[in-house]
């Protein structure tokens, strides 16, 4: 009888995963030919329901961008990216949402998979990277690797807020390093470091590239301070 009630569930959920698939083949269907059609007639597109979205590109700058109700958002965006962000930025660059404290988030994959219809009209989206930190002291303890999404126009100063947001203390030097991301930072690579100054940002230190990370280092101010 168990035996039969675990075949009975088994053939259910195939066929709920057979039907599924079956709707999403016939919604991809569907959006092509009303691509297909908007093409071919013009006047078709203010015919269909559509919504703005708001974008924030990598410099800062907002357009509004308009899209057909039955479109996809992960669509959304990597048409976006195509047309309007830089070709040197379009690895890095990722498309997220930020909150009222300024803490950016990333769409997750139940978002980019929903349509245009389930955002509010003029819904603002803005452009960010991530980049990595190491806070140690790269001599006798391990550092801590940190996974930062940012803004490219961030300067230092915004960094060593968030870096304060992370229960890390202010007092603090940053130096620019290049190393391959999966190698865990030793003492070498922090006395090759860069110093960074407070006005230099992330595209300026073009951390935007592969392999250039940020080191920090505590106490440095306190020190200065005493001196």
């Amino acid at each position: 009888m168990a035996a039969a009630i675990g075949e009975l569930s088994s053939f259910v959920y195939e066929e709920l995963v057979s039907h599924v698939e079956k709707i999403r083949d016939r919604t991809n269907d569907m959006k092509k030919m009303l691509d297909h059609r908007c093409q071919i007639k013009k006047s078709l597109f203010n015919e269909l329901k559509s919504r703005s979205f708001i974008f924030i590109d990598p410099y800062g700058n907002r357009m509004i961008d308009k899209h057909f109700d039955h479109e996809y958002i992960i669509k959304v965006i990597e048409k976006y990216k195509k047309d309007y962000v830089p070709k040197y930025l379009q690895s890095w660059i990722k498309i997220g949402i930020m909150n009222d404290n300024n803490i950016i988030s990333p769409l997750n994959n139940f978002e980019l998979k929903s349509a245009v219809w389930d955002y509010q009209n003029n819904y603002p989206l803005i452009s960010y990277g991530q980049i990595i930190l190491w806070i140690g002291d790269f001599a006798h303890s391990s550092a801590h690797k940190f996974d930062l999404n940012v803004l490219l126009t961030d300067n230092l100063d915004k960094i060593k807020s968030r870096i304060a947001r992370l229960g890390q203390r202010v007092d603090i030097q940053l130096k620019l390093c290049t190393i391959n991301e999966c190698m865990i930072p030793n003492e070498d690579h922090w006395n090759e470091g860069i110093i960074l100054k407070s006005e230099d940002t992330i595209m300026s230190c073009q951390l935007y590239q592969n392999n250039r990370i940020i080191l920090g280092k505590f106490g440095f101010e306190s020190v200065n301070d005493r001196s």
